[in-house]
């Protein structure tokens, strides 16, 4: 089956995007380094296309965002700089986190959060995209056509 998308994500589309909506600068990531390629390559495996047919817009705004969270968590710094060390460390990358906090208390306040059936069933993957927001727009937008891909 041909790709339902009639005007699809681009590497150079993508690589755009980054440097524009992300601000990533050329110093920390070359247009030309195979990172792009990488993020790019893994977001439209993750992103089910077939789910999007009428959505052009959206499954390229997923894609981007998808391979935005992805460059923040596995690209690595050019000798002398930490843009993504910075960023890793910003959004708490490198910390694990098992599920996400219904209540907190101490000795004089408790609160509590209702956790939402959408976030119920969180993978290992799916809390990792929650960290920055651009993996939070991506599965924002997933969650938006379905159950089919993971979150309900």
């Amino acid at each position: 089956m041909a790709d339902p998308i009639s005007n699809p994500p681009t590497l150079a589309g993508f690589v755009q995007w980054g440097q524009t909506v992300m601000g990533i600068p050329t110093t920390a990531m070359s247009p030309t380094d195979p990172g792009w390629n990488y993020a790019f390559q893994v977001a439209t495996d993750l992103i089910p296309t077939s789910y999007f047919v009428n959505l052009p817009d959206i499954y390229t705004l997923c894609v981007y965002n998808c391979g935005g969270s992805l460059l923040i968590q596995f690209q690595q710094d050019y000798p002398g700089q930490t843009y993504w060390a910075d960023a890793r460390a910003k959004f708490g990358v490198n910390n694990f986190v098992a599920g996400v906090i219904n209540s907190a208390s101490d000795s004089s306040t408790s609160e509590a959060l209702a956790v939402g059936q959408g976030l119920q069933n969180l993978t290992l993957l799916d809390l990792q995209r929650l960290k920055d927001p651009y993996g939070r727009t991506a599965w924002s937008f997933l969650q938006q056509i379905g159950t089919l891909w993971g979150l309900s």
